[in-house]
């Protein structure tokens, strides 16, 4: 991107408040405005201007079918033919507002912040992963922690999903981490290397 203005689509569940990838999110979005990029916003969320986003209410990890989609994949090893449907049905939608969101501000790059590593929203995990794949945009996923991080998500109905998504394996997407641990379990687990990038407080 050295010497070329680029316009960068962040995308993530929730692009609001003082949670810790948001707060990552401002920290970004200001180095790369010093560089002379412009960046816009993805989110079910967003404290962003409006002429610079596009909120779509289905990408918030607290939508209500969100949420019923996330028991039933996290609760045992087995999940319905229904919430199968309704995760395809999220993610098509999904896909195709991501189509909206980078045509109408004509996006260059994405970052895909952390909706590429934990699995709070599936359906969003796998609509970026598949219009990545489709479009081949050039990607940063920006990985903050990762399902085998968090107890919660080692009983699951979703070894396709994650295998698919958390993160994918495409050649379009570079990934970023925050530590070396992070760095290691992910090469050790999905062979592909990654950029550290440490969550920094800045003073």
């Amino acid at each position: 991107m050295n010497g070329v203005h680029a316009r960068i689509g962040f995308v993530s569940t929730r692009l609001a408040g003082t949670d810790g990838v948001s707060l990552e999110v401002q920290k970004w979005v200001d180095v790369l405005a010093g560089m002379g990029h412009e960046s816009f916003f993805f989110a079910g969320e967003c404290d962003w201007p409006a002429e610079r986003s596009l909120v779509v209410p289905e990408a918030h990890f607290q939508h209500p079918e969100v949420l019923a989609i996330t028991r039933d994949l996290f609760d045992d090893r087995v999940r319905t033919p229904q919430t199968s449907d309704t995760v395809h049905r999220f993610k098509e939608h999904l896909k195709q507002q991501l189509y909206h969101f980078t045509e109408r501000f004509a996006i260059d790059i994405l970052i895909a912040e952390n909706v590429l590593a934990i699995p709070m929203h599936v359906p969003l995990g796998l609509a970026v992963a598949e219009f990545v794949a489709e479009t081949s945009i050039p990607t940063i996923g920006h990985h903050h922690d990762f399902a085998w991080e968090r107890p919660r998500f080692a009983l699951n109905a979703a070894e396709d999903y994650l295998n698919a998504a958390f993160p994918p394996t495409l050649r379009s997407v570079h990934h970023v981490v925050i530590n070396s641990f992070a760095q290691r379990q992910l090469a050790l687990r999905r062979g592909v290397s990654s950029t550290i990038v440490p969550n920094v407080m800045n003073f």
